[in-house]
C-alpha cells in the first residue's frame, strides 16, 4: 500500500500521517542509528521541557511539533553531535530544531514529491515547564509516541481541516 496520495486522489490525514511515520523512521535510523518504535497516542499529556515546532503552509497547512523531556533532548543531541550534554542549552535547542526540520522535510518528501505541496517555516523552540500545545479548532491532529533508543519523543502533526478534505489533489509518485 502506498504511503502517499496518488495522482487524482484526495490527500487524507492518513496519507500525511503515513508520510510522517516514514520520515520519522528514516531520520531516526539515519541520524541516531537506531530503529524507532512508533505508536499512535490519544493525548498530549507527556510532560515536555522542550518543544521544537515547524509550521508549513501551501496546499496543505499546519505544523509539526516534537515534544521532549530535558533528558531525552540531551541524549538525542549528544548522539547527533557527538558531544555530552547534561542540561538543555542553546546547542541542544538548536539540535532539536534541526531534528524537527529534518522531519518536516521528510514529510514533504514522503507525502508528495510535488515541491509546491507546502513550504516549511524556520523551526521555533519552546523551553520551560507547565506549557502545552493545542491544535486550532478547525484542524485535525495526530499524535505519535516515538521511542528512539533511550529517548522518547511525542510527535504532533496538525493539519488545517479544510486543506485535507476534498481540496487537495496530489500529483505524486508512489513512495514506499
Amino acid at each position: 500500500m502506498s504511503v502517499v496520495a496518488l495522482a487524482g486522489r484526495t490527500a487524507t490525514m492518513n496519507d500525511l500521517e503515513n508520510g510522517l511515520k516514514a520520515a520519522v523512521t528514516e531520520v531516526i535510523a539515519t541520524m541516531f542509528n537506531c530503529q524507532p518504535i512508533i505508536v499512535p497516542c490519544n493525548n498530549n499529556s507527556q510532560a515536555s521541557e522542550i518543544s521544537a515546532i515547524v509550521g508549513y503552509g501551501g496546499k496543505v497547512s499546519g505544523f509539526i511539533a516534537l515534544h521532549f523531556s530535558a533528558g531525552s533532548a540531551c541524549i538525542l543531541a549528544s548522539s547527533l553531535l557527538g558531544m555530552s550534554f547534561d542540561n538543555v542549552d542553546d546547542i541542544v535547542s538548536d539540535a532539536m530544531g534541526e531534528v524537527v526540520n529534518m522531519l518536516a522535510g521528510g514529510l514533504k518528501k514522503h507525502a508528495c514529491r510535488n515541491e509546491e505541496l507546502f513550504k516549511i517555516s524556520l523551526p521555533s523552540i519552546i523551553r520551560g515547564n507547565n506549557y502545552s500545545t493545542h491544535a486550532p479548532k478547525d484542524s485535525e491532529e495526530r499524535l505519535l509516541l516515538v521511542q528512539a533508543g533511550r529517548s522518547s519523543i511525542m510527535v504532533q502533526l496538525v493539519v488545517e481541516r479544510s486543506k485535507i478534505i476534498g481540496n487537495f489533489h496530489a500529483e505524486c509518485a508512489d513512495v514506499r
